[in-house]
């Protein structure tokens, strides 16, 4: 699998660093993305003046750092986009401290609008979550949820060995993993998504995509190859809807169950970390002891969780979709 989801470059080697800031900057220095870099640049900026911050102030310098990365990519790939946030909150008057009553409205126009159309989701002026729910979508911070939120059912599903595979005979492909062994009941299971089936192998449970895509078989010429990594990226653009990441020294990899209850299934962890991030910084301009209560209240380790961890998740994403590399910490091996 990899961390990419748009145009990812199978073929790359990672890029061994504790420093993506760096690469990126030198990447589109050699790229001649000046526009982009101006953007990446500031964001550094940002992130670096996080650092040193509380979480009753570091979502507001946080935020920033997100939207200037944001744009830094929309920029270099020259994603149209309008010059103002495109996302807003609120909470209803006099409704109690409660991540239910933090609302987040998706809007038809700016950064997030235009994030969320390069990862080919679309975006109405209906689309309204609460901040609770944002938050139980993403995946470094569901553990904390569901210890904060005992009656939230868990989302995801932990899997191994996640990649592609092809027959051996033909030129079908398709995604594959296997659950962990302590995820593998079947109640649990049933929850996965119509689009992927299970089944049982020398006593371990696999899980893979119904659909299929063609790969190349035996001898080919250069340009059936490129045809084929041009279905493999479509794909796994497709694919990366449902199964998940979190980076770190380990990639881990999760497939997303299917809950009619949860309608914000189906945007991208990055969109979901910059429309929580927004409403963090919202609190802390406008209403710090809007923000206090929160960080005093049942959701306080999932807070803190969030904000001391977004920014590493958000800027390995933003930096493997600018460049299409994965970016690894050095010393480990595969």
């Amino acid at each position: 699998m990899h961390k990419g989801v748009i145009d990812p470059d199978f073929s790359a080697l990672h890029v061994l660093s504790n420093d993506p800031w760096a690469y990126v900057e030198l990447y589109l220095k050699r790229a001649g993305s000046t526009d982009a870099l101006a953007y990446w640049l500031q964001a550094r900026r940002f992130s670096d003046a996080s650092l040193n911050l509380g979480p009753e102030a570091a979502p507001l310098t946080l935020y920033y750092c997100f939207l200037n990365a944001a744009k830094a990519l929309l920029s270099h790939k020259a994603v149209r986009h309008v010059d103002r946030h495109g996302v807003a909150g609120d909470r209803p008057e006099n409704a109690r401290t409660s991540l239910s009553n933090e609302r987040v409205r998706f809007q038809s126009g700016g950064v997030l609008p235009a994030l969320c159309a390069y990862f080919n989701e679309s975006v109405s002026r209906n689309d309204e979550y609460s901040l609770k729910e944002i938050l139980w979508n993403i995946p470094f911070i569901h553990r904390a949820f569901c210890l904060s939120f005992t009656s939230s059912p868990e989302l995801f599903v932990p899997l191994e060995s996640a990649r592609y595979v092809k027959h051996d005979s033909n030129r079908e492909a398709w995604f594959q993993a296997k659950i962990i062994p302590r995820y593998s009941d079947g109640r649990i299971l049933t929850k996965l998504p119509g689009s992927f089936e299970i089944w049982d192998e020398n006593d371990k449970i696999f899980v893979r995509r119904k659909r299929r895509f063609r790969w190349y078989h035996g001898r080919c010429s250069a340009d059936e190859k490129l045809d084929a990594l041009s279905r493999l990226n479509s794909y796994h653009a497709s694919t990366r809807r449902i199964i998940c990441n979190i980076a770190g020294d380990r990639d881990l990899w999760y497939i997303k169950k299917d809950l009619s209850s949860n309608k914000v299934g189906y945007r991208h962890t990055i969109c979901l970390i910059f429309a929580a991030m927004h409403r963090l910084s919202e609190l802390a301009r406008y209403d710090p002891k809007g923000l206090e209560r929160h960080l005093n209240s049942q959701a306080n380790w999932l807070l803190v969780e969030f904000v001391n961890h977004a920014m590493d998740q958000y800027i390995d994403q933003v930096a493997t979709e600018i460049t299409g590399f994965q970016f690894w910490p050095p010393k480990m091996r595969t």
